[in-house]
């Protein structure tokens, strides 16, 4: 689903389609990406929890489209000044911080827009814990960990409106530190 949570090209990055890693198959004789055990699976049905909500009233507003050919559309997210979907790369010497502005977001209905930025530990190889100050703002300032280069940090703008129903839109951001 296009909605700026992840590339579908890279299945371990968690989005609406799960999560996925590279492994045996249920016949115990092919390899592929998979989750049907495991952590896989665990960190497939965490995210299957979150998105529930999300991914059920994307589902009602499409089907109010279909049936009306109208309804509430999704946020368009746009993070210094990139409207695309697709993630952004950003490479950053480790121990300084990076500005993200998501202040130019809008919503096709004018609906009033909720804010929320979070870290996706496990689609990104800095395993430290990590926190967002501000992470309801339309605009964090991130500070990246000074033993963080060579690493991927992947932090995620989710943008919920107030329409009927609710929808939400997404941007990942990939933060790869640098000495």
């Amino acid at each position: 689903m296009p909605n700026g949570l992840n590339n579908p090209i890279v299945p371990g990055q968690v989005s609406w389609g799960g999560y996925f890693e590279w492994g045996i198959c249920p016949d115990d004789s092919t390899f592929a990406y998979t989750n049907y055990k495991g952590k896989a699976n665990e960190i497939c049905n965490k995210y299957e929890n979150y998105f529930y909500s999300a991914i059920f009233n994307n589902f009602a507003a499409r089907m109010d489209w279909a049936a009306e050919g109208k309804g509430n559309r999704n946020p368009i997210i746009v993070i210094n000044e990139n409207e695309e979907i697709s993630p952004i790369q950003i490479e950053k010497k480790q121990g300084k911080s990076v500005t993200l502005d998501a202040s130019k977001t809008f919503d096709p209905e004018n609906d009033q827009l909720k804010f929320k930025w979070w870290i996706l530990p496990e689609a990104g190889t800095y395993q430290k814990l990590i926190s967002i100050a501000d992470e309801n703002s339309d605009k964090i300032t991130y500070d990246i960990p000074s033993d963080s280069a060579g690493k991927t940090i992947h932090i995620i703008c989710e943008v919920t409106d107030n329409g009927e129903p609710t929808l939400t839109s997404y941007r990942r951001i990939i933060i790869t530190p640098k000495k």
